[in-house]
């Protein structure tokens, strides 16, 4: 039987050029050998930062051949994209970890399906998550994976998160970890989210605590999210001005237009689909029931999955609530291509296009659970048997892997569903890029360090992401996840090249470990250069799994689909310190002198997760997102060419 895991091997037949031809230097810089004259490109004097450049060079081609191209941030419309964001895993008093998606595999006679369950697989009024997330059924207060959400969101372009407060909890703990985490890689120069909270059930006691807690001490003030052109930190909320979008009708819920507090927020009001009022003039919509529709403030919802007013409960698995649901009353056959999610994304943008939608809410990274609710518990005035069931146990905001709305990568579909968030915030915020000249370079003596100073085409990783991991799951039993695959923590790479060679500079946070006899994935060099039909995840040259102690080192070629790799040429390397260079022939990699065009990730030690099964594959592009580091994470390679 194949593991879940084969489908991500699956070949992006695709020409380089639609990916890499835009990459240019992130400052500049003269080239020696351009005479002038003819028509030539410009140096790129945009001025960005090494972490903003890395961002705007992103690539990646998906399982299904839809890719992450080069875009320009510059010169750009200002617009926002923000995501719904839970904190609750971990402080849910779950007694254990149950699963819908595995539940489900058991048949009629599952647990899932019993209202008294006594095998202790699936209680009722507990919590149940969806489906496994890659990252494992973790807790929010797990430092590790909070450091993680922050780079993939960053690295996403991600303008700001709502944490879910909405349902009249607190989970100030985890709020104050993610806000300290965005301090730690904000001070590195990155751009990452700005913060603010999405209330609702008794939103006028939550809005103070949370004014009182976070905001009168003006601690986090740099991490607050505001509009453009207003100083006000957002807010959502139900205030005296909610006209009836919210789905709460108690008085005692909102918050008077006419208090201190309201005044010192930019206040919007919460609009949940269900009231069936849209606030047009503050209204911050969580999610639409069908098509996006804006909001006149220009703000609109993207859901990766959404109920309906014909039924609330994700567990009656009606088609418009399906992942793969296309918005014309059809289910692709495969609901892990996320046709929902582009059908939202769709409109929006075209909204967007016609000058009406400024700011996209998209819903939601994390949420992951939800709770086994039996008929007649009396929620929304008691459920009948369930359609899909024929049981009398039912889910409202989670069920099953396709029937669920979380972004965040899961075993069940990958990365498919961040890469199309990613994707298409791009086309939402950035301008198509531009082609620049890249300067050249020969950097005669490896062993030369100072030969780098002038070079200018500067990419940046995290630093400190490399941690080892020992967290708790969801269920609070501590030492569930245990990772010290981190070893080698990259922080700067630095390319140029010249007619004959490609050269590569890799800085990490301490001086490099030494390489051991047979370790293959020591301070790998993966790149993506011509025909990728063949390759892994869209790399088809790997530099340096076999490394030779004269200097030389080994460069493989994907032999097919999948990481199957056979001899390819040689390349030189040097170590020194923190630092290790590279140098590669272009002909090595089927690259010629007048199209320099490809993209790179640095890796190292990166290796299966200890909690993945048995029969998994031994390798996997979604590894990169776990173990060892990678610069960038997971399936992103950064664009280098002229």
């Amino acid at each position: 039987m194949k593991s879940k895991f084969s489908r991500f091997f699956r070949a992006a037949a695709l020409t380089l050029c639609g990916l890499f031809a835009f990459a240019g230097c992130a400052t500049g810089g003269k080239d020696p050998d351009d005479s002038g004259g003819g028509s030539k490109l410009q140096y790129d004097t945009r001025g960005l930062t090494p972490q903003q450049y890395s961002v705007a060079n992103l690539t990646a081609v998906d399982d299904y051949g839809r890719t992450v191209t080069v875009a320009d941030p510059t010169n750009t419309e200002k617009r926002y994209v923000g995501v719904f964001y839970f904190a609750w895993l971990g402080s849910q008093g779950m007694t254990g970890i149950y699963d819908v998606n595995e539940l489900e595999k058991l048949g009629d006679d599952s647990p899932l399906y019993d209202t008294a369950d006594t095998t202790g697989q699936s209680p009722t009024h507990q919590f149940h998550f969806a489906s496994e997330p890659l990252y494992g059924y973790y807790s929010m207060k797990d430092p590790w994976i909070v450091a993680r959400h922050v780079e993939l969101l960053t690295m996403a372009n991600i303008d700001y998160i709502l944490f879910d407060y909405t349902n009249n909890t607190y989970y100030n703990d985890v709020a104050r970890l993610v806000l300290q985490t965005l301090r730690t890689y904000a001070e590195q120069g990155w751009d990452v989210p700005k913060v603010g909270f999405y209330t609702n059930t008794n939103s006028r006691e939550v809005v103070m605590n949370l004014y009182n807690t976070f905001y009168a001490p003006g601690a986090y003030d740099d991490l607050w999210f505001r509009f453009e052109g207003d100083n006000r930190p957002v807010i959502v909320g139900i205030s005296t001005a909610n006209g009836g979008a919210t789905d709460q009708t108690n008085p005692d819920y909102a918050i008077s237009t006419d208090s201190d507090v309201y005044k010192y927020f930019n206040f919007y009001e919460s609009q949940w689909p269900s009231s069936g009022t849209v606030n047009e003039e503050k209204g911050f919509p969580w999610m639409q029931w069908g098509s996006p529709i804006p909001n006149a403030n220009g703000n609109a919802s993207v859901s990766v999955a959404q109920h309906s007013a014909a039924s609330v409960y994700f567990s009656d698995q009606r088609p418009n609530s399906s992942r793969g649901y296309d918005g014309k009353g059809n289910v692709t056959e495969d609901w892990r291509q996320g046709s929902n999610f582009q059908w939202q994304w769709d409109t929006a943008l075209k909204y967007a296009d016609a000058g009406m939608v400024k700011n996209i809410f998209v819903t939601g990274w994390n949420e992951w659970t939800a709770i086994k609710y039996v008929t007649g518990d009396g929620l929304g005035g008691g459920k009948s048997t369930s359609g899909y069931t024929g049981k009398d146990v039912w889910f409202v905001d989670d069920y099953n892997a396709e029937y669920s709305r979380d972004i965040e990568m899961g075993k069940e579909y990958g990365d498919n569903f961040y890469l199309q968030m990613v994707s298409n915030t791009r086309t939402f915020k950035m301008n198509e890029a531009t082609q620049y000249k890249m300067a050249t370079k020969t950097i005669s003596a490896l062993s030369d360090l100072s030969a780098w100073q002038n070079v200018f085409v500067e990419y940046a990783d995290f630093a400190g992401d490399a941690m080892a991991r020992d967290g708790a799951n969801a269920a609070n039993v501590e030492h569930s996840y245990v990772d010290n695959t981190n070893r080698n923590d990259i922080v700067k790479l630095k390319v140029i090249h010249d007619d004959e060679n490609i050269y590569f500079y890799v800085e990490t946070l301490e001086d490099i470990t030494e390489h051991e006899e047979g370790d293959t994935r020591w301070m790998n060099l993966l790149i993506s250069a011509g025909d990728t039909s063949t390759s892994f995840a869209g790399f088809n040259y790997i530099v340096n799994r076999n490394p030779n102690g004269n200097g030389t080192t080994s460069v493989e070629k994907c032999s097919e689909n999948g990481f199957h790799w056979t001899s390819a040429g040689q390349a030189e390397y040097y170590v020194s310190g923190n630092v290790i260079v590279y140098k590669v022939p272009l002909s090595v990699l089927g690259l010629s002198a007048d199209k320099v065009e490809f993209s790179f990730k640095v890796s190292d030690n990166v290796q299966k997760p200890s909690y993945f099964d048995e029969e998994d594959e031994d390798e996997s592009i979604l590894y990169y997102y776990i173990t060892g580091d990678s610069a960038p994470i997971g399936r992103f390679g950064y664009a280098y060419g002229k």
